[in-house]
């Protein structure tokens, strides 16, 4: 009986865990997606249409910096951003923008 109570116990503790999983990717995706909506009206907001293709690299980690990059469509340069998206929608920022003119061949 007691064999029986260890089994029921570890196959239990097995789809815990996998649901816990399902959930913290499932709130990455939610994040990722909040982030990318966000982003996208920044761009839009600051330089009055949004490029394509607009580049937007996020990952799952809060700590590393969001980095996007686009032809301008004004100017035609090269723009390189990266945001801080650390916590709560209110606190994300810009960190730095990188021009470049990139030559075309």
């Amino acid at each position: 009986m007691a064999n029986r109570a260890e089994i029921l116990m570890i196959v239990t503790g097995f789809f815990l865990a996998l649901a816990a999983f399902a959930v913290y990717r499932w709130r990455q995706e939610r994040r990722v997606d909040r982030i990318t909506t966000w982003v996208t009206e920044y761009v839009l907001a600051h330089y009055g249409q949004v490029p394509a293709p607009l580049q937007i690299n996020c990952t799952d980690d809060h700590l590393w910096p969001v980095l996007v990059a686009f032809d301008c469509p004004r100017s035609g340069t090269r723009r390189r951003l990266q945001f801080s998206c650390a916590g709560a929608p209110s606190t994300y920022a810009l960190v730095s923008v990188k021009e470049a003119i990139e030559e075309k061949t």
